[in-house]
């Protein structure tokens, strides 16, 4: 997945470190226009990373983990030789298109959506085809921290949420509770316990997915191993938030309402998390998954 570009390059050829003060002066000026564009973009991502009960509060963390990824890649990165590639002007003008039809929609997430693509065509003008490839990865990982538009959020978290309410009712029921669904309601004999949009599980189903996609971009692994370790993201975070509800009406229906506000609050994510992560490791174990990337950590 991670092919050394850093192969001997010709001794014409100019790369990162070869760069003098005056070259960066149009990577200034790009950053310069980005941060322009995109700062009430940028401002509205930070409101939604910072909320509480946020769909996406692991955003803030994307950035840094990018960044991280860019610097373990270094090596790598300063020996790839500097050509500018076409290409990626029609990249430029594709994200462009897109933010002024989104601008004058007024969609301030679509504008978002387009700062991965914009930030790709950059690298393609500015550095050239091997660094965008090297740089495919953090780039678009990106798109962990951007905040979707609300309908498509609706359409997905709904969903979700209907499969975890199903899912922890089929477990009750395995418990042998004489329990049964009403839409996101599940119906304990001593009590209703209401499955809530900030319940739905969409969270931790995006958290997962971004550390899982970071797991497999920092490891190796068979192709079939890495196919099946990702597509086991979305069933194992229905099959986690579908316990934690599980638990959480457990508790309820054995000590009342106070006793399962407490749970679902204060111990409940905990251990949401760290089933989420155990299971994870497991699968990852099971179709060997393990082993870190040894041209990335090189």
């Amino acid at each position: 997945m991670h092919q050394n570009e850093s192969r001997e390059v010709s001794k014409d050829a100019i790369t990162i470190r070869d760069l003098r003060w005056p070259a960066y002066i149009p990577i200034a000026v790009c950053v310069g226009l980005v941060g322009w564009i995109y700062g009430p973009t940028f401002h509205m991502w930070y409101g939604q990373w910072m909320a509480k009960e946020s769909y996406y509060s692991h955003g803030i963390l994307i950035p840094a983990i990018s960044l991280f990824l860019i610097w373990l890649n270094k090596k790598n990165l300063r020996n790839i030789p500097i050509a500018s590639y076409a290409p990626g002007y029609i990249i430029i003008l594709a994200a462009i298109v897109g933010i002024v039809f989104a601008g004058w929609a007024h969609a301030n997430t679509v504008v978002g959506l387009t700062f991965p693509v914009l930030l790709g065509g950059l690298v393609m003008v500015l550095f050239g085809r091997q660094m965008s490839r090297q740089l495919a990865f953090p780039i678009g990982y990106l798109y962990f921290m951007c905040v979707l538009p609300s309908f498509l959020l609706t359409m997905i978290s709904f969903r979700i949420q209907v499969l975890s309410t199903a899912g922890a009712t089929l477990l009750l029921k395995l418990l042998t509770f004489d329990v049964y669904r009403e839409g996101t309601t599940i119906v304990m004999p001593n009590l209703p316990v209401y499955v809530g949009a900030a319940c739905s599980g969409f969270r931790m189903t995006v958290t997962l997915v971004a550390i899982t996609a970071l797991f497999l971009y920092i490891t190796e692994g068979s192709r079939l191993g890495r196919g099946i370790l990702f597509l086991s993201t979305l069933p194992l975070a229905v099959l986690v938030n579908s316990i934690r509800i599980a638990l959480v009406s457990i508790v309820g229906e054995y000590q009342g309402s106070d006793a399962m506000r407490f749970f679902h609050d204060n111990i409940a994510p905990y251990v949401e998390i760290v089933m989420a992560f155990g299971l994870l490791i497991l699968i990852a174990r099971l179709v060997k998954c393990l082993k870190f990337n040894s041209v990335l950590m090189s």
